[in-house]
């Protein structure tokens, strides 16, 4: 997922699906979710689309759209919106390439130990075991199994850092620190 911010706390809004098409004649727009909770959708009344595609062309303005129905487009992994004002293929497919957002306070309120990966970004890589400083993460890898944290280190160089117990001891996304155990041959 796209998402921006800053170690000030300051945030963009959110992308948590994007418009790929029209679904038939009806003016239905395909939306894809990058938000690991799709069934948010469902729940929505308005839909805020800001156009993402070509960078010359982002004096698009923000799009608001008032949802009339949305239903699982089944088998496809996407959902199907029916909008107030667009009645027709021609009209659902110029939204085409726009990334369907959310203010940061409208995300999915998540469990104690879980947070988002804009709040990973940036935070500073310590030493739990002797305080030194390490890096700051880049990136957060999704392997499937665990994650894995792209660390930048002083010299430039980059490490890989599995997202395990064993490793990872404490994450503070409002100190901006992340306490890692370092095991043997891990670092080197």
């Amino acid at each position: 997922m796209s998402i921006s911010s800053s170690r000030s706390g300051k945030r963009d809004r959110i992308q948590i699906g994007r418009i790929v098409g029209a679904h038939g004649t009806r003016g239905e727009i395909r939306i894809v979710p990058t938000t690991d909770y799709p069934e948010r959708f469902f729940g929505m009344k308005t839909l805020c689309a800001e156009f993402s595609g070509n960078p010359r062309e982002h004096s698009k303005p923000p799009v608001l759209l008032e949802v009339t129905g949305m239903r699982p487009h089944e088998g496809k992994g996407q959902i199907l919106a029916a909008v107030s004002g667009i009645g027709d293929k021609d009209s659902a497919d110029a939204l085409k390439g726009y990334a369907i957002t959310v203010a940061p306070e409208e995300r999915v309120e998540l469990t104690e130990g879980e947070y988002w990966v804009d709040s990973l970004i940036g935070l500073d890589v310590v030493d739990d075991d002797g305080g030194g400083y390490l890096g700051k993460i880049e990136d957060v890898m999704s392997t499937g199994s665990n994650d894995v944290y792209r660390i930048k280190t002083e010299d430039g160089s980059m490490k890989l850092i599995p997202a395990i117990g064993d490793v990872v001891r404490s994450i503070s996304p409002d100190e901006g620190v992340m306490r890692i155990h370092v095991l043997e041959g891990l670092w080197d």
